[in-house]
């Protein structure tokens, strides 16, 4: 049966046509043909509804994972609309390209998720991906968590704190923060003089702006680190969170004169961030420094 067929077959009093036209329909089907499919979501008949349920959730699915970048975002937010109504099938339907070999399909798996709202099941997907060998996938997962994930789900938030991969839990970090609920401080605080440098300039930066503002002596101490990745990311917290205080307008200006690229890049952009007048004479006396160290050479 081809598409057009099938579209004739909605029609028919035969439950069984009807039956076929759905899943033919949900394979091969275009976008245009959900409003007459979903119709049948609601029917009388057991079959015939489990069916239209299955059918949409696959054209759902299909048409974003192949054309996600080429629908709008309005588009995109209407579809994960419809979907809403198709929960649970439409999620287990997404598992399965979750869990498949093409790496592509199953990123865009992961982004069709974050169009839904709130779920135990998908909660529990995250969970699972989020420690997946493909870098990708665990990044996607990730970063949805700043979506699906609350301050009662403490059991999932410490697990991927602690987790073995550095970058899932800075990543972790950046989701807890996008959430904006002040009840995870004490949680993040516990982070707050993590060995990994960006971990722990993402829980100071988090803190920060979920409304915890001591954490002046934090910055200090990975500022006066020997460590050159630590500095480096103290001095991205200062440009990020904008720490106005003569002792961190003194250290960036001082590290002007870093030897290490990254350090001096940094304490660049927390002057240009701080911008109080002794900030931007430390970037007047580098640029000045500059031209005179090219004019030697």
């Amino acid at each position: 049966m081809n598409g057009d067929a099938a579209r004739k077959g909605l029609d028919s009093t035969d439950i069984q046509q009807v039956l076929h036209s759905l899943e033919t329909l949900g394979t091969d089907g275009k976008l245009t043909d959900l409003q007459s499919m979903l119709v049948f979501a609601k029917h009388a008949d057991p079959m015939v509804c489990k069916t239209a349920v299955l059918a949409c959730s696959n054209l759902i699915r299909n048409n974003l994972i192949a054309r996600f970048h080429e629908l709008g975002p309005s588009v995109r937010q209407k579809l994960g609309t419809v979907m809403e109504t198709l929960v649970p099938q439409v999620i287990d339907e997404i598992a399965k390209d979750l869990y498949c070999t093409d790496d592509p399909r199953r990123v865009r798996a992961l982004q069709i998720l974050g169009l839904l709202k709130k779920n135990p099941k998908i909660l529990e997907l995250l969970g699972k991906l989020v420690q997946d060998r493909d870098v990708k996938v665990r990044a996607t997962a990730v970063s949805l968590l700043g979506k699906f994930v609350g301050p009662d789900d403490q059991e999932l938030i410490m697990s991927l704190l602690n987790d073995k991969d550095k970058r899932v839990r800075a990543n972790t970090v950046e989701a807890l923060e996008r959430l904006g609920n002040k009840r995870l401080v004490p949680i993040l605080l516990r982070f707050r003089k993590d060995p990994i440098n960006r971990i722990r300039g993402n829980v100071l930066k988090a803190l920060y702006n979920l409304g915890y503002k001591d954490i002046e002596a934090d910055v200090l101490d990975m500022l006066n680190n020997p460590d050159n990745f630590m500095k480096a990311s103290g001095l991205w917290v200062i440009a990020q969170v904008k720490l106005q205080a003569s002792k961190f307008e003194d250290l960036s200006g001082f590290y002007l004169l870093s030897d290490n690229e990254m350090v001096f890049i940094n304490s660049k952009k927390a002057l240009i961030a701080i911008n109080t007048p002794r900030a931007k004479g430390y970037l007047s006396y580098l640029d000045s420094e500059t031209i005179e160290k090219i004019k030697k050479t």
